[in-house]
């Protein structure tokens, strides 16, 4: 169990969202975006950490709009 939430996200990030280069259409893209917030809120609840996960979603608007702007980070090469 990682022992923060900064931990446990950077982890699912790093092993969850697509790197620079993987790209598909528009449609299957909602779809890739839609299951990982799932399983990014299922992970975060059987990790303890649902609350921190809620609060952090805020500002885009849930956890689909933060995977979201992660995807597009990782596309970015950021």
């Amino acid at each position: 169990m990682p022992e923060d939430f900064e931990t446990f996200l950077r982890l699912w990030i790093a092993e969850n969202v697509p790197h620079q280069g993987e790209r598909a259409d528009p449609a299957y893209l909602d779809h890739i975006l839609r299951r990982s917030a799932d399983e990014l809120i299922d992970a975060a609840a059987v990790e303890g950490f649902y609350g921190e996960l809620s609060q952090a979603a805020k500002p885009y608007g849930g956890v689909a709009g933060f995977v979201r702007s992660k995807f597009e980070t990782t596309s970015r090469g950021s």
